[in-house]
């Protein structure tokens, strides 16, 4: 028994050193290491929180910016399309003067036909009253009587039609 106590003994102290010997590797080498490691990872849950914050910052930025794009773009479509009415309106007058004045302008074109046709009407009407004239009296009519004859009879078929 006396060996067996021995034995307990020396098993004793071997694992008391032990102990010892394990709690100061611990405390030399693996508590520094845990703590720059629990450090480390504080430092990299800060960095998070700060990339979370950045993030969301730029995301209500980004917001704000759509936002503010969408407003521009319906200001954009209200300005052209404002703009296209304000054209379609020009559009519509010019339309509308030129169209009158194309009319104006055939009316004129027509008035000039009739005063034309008025006049060339006149001209032969005259030239067969002349000629009538001319068979009726068995005589040739001279150059000044028939431009005086001509003249009368115009001024008479005017008058006439002005009536």
């Amino acid at each position: 028994m006396a060996l067996e106590l021995g034995t307990l003994l020396f098993n004793l102290v071997n694992f008391a050193l032990l102990l010892v010997v394990v709690r100061w590797a611990l405390r030399k080498w693996l508590l520094p290491w845990l703590d720059r490691r629990r450090e480390a990872e504080e430092a990299r849950m800060r960095r998070a929180a700060e990339l979370e914050a950045q993030a969301e910052e730029l995301r209500r930025e980004r917001e704000e910016a759509l936002a503010a794009a969408n407003r521009r773009a319906r200001e954009i479509v209200a300005q052209a399309e404002a703009q296209a009415q304000e054209i379609l309106r020009q559009a519509r007058a010019e339309a509308r003067a030129q169209a009158q004045a194309i009319l104006a302008e055939a009316e004129q074109a027509a008035a000039r036909a009739q005063e034309e046709a008025l006049a060339s009407l006149r001209a032969a009407y005259a030239e067969l009253v002349l000629q009538g004239a001319a068979r009726v009296l068995a005589r040739e009519v001279r150059p000044e009587d028939h431009a005086r004859l001509l003249e009368e009879l115009t001024s008479r078929v005017d008058a006439r039609l002005l009536q």
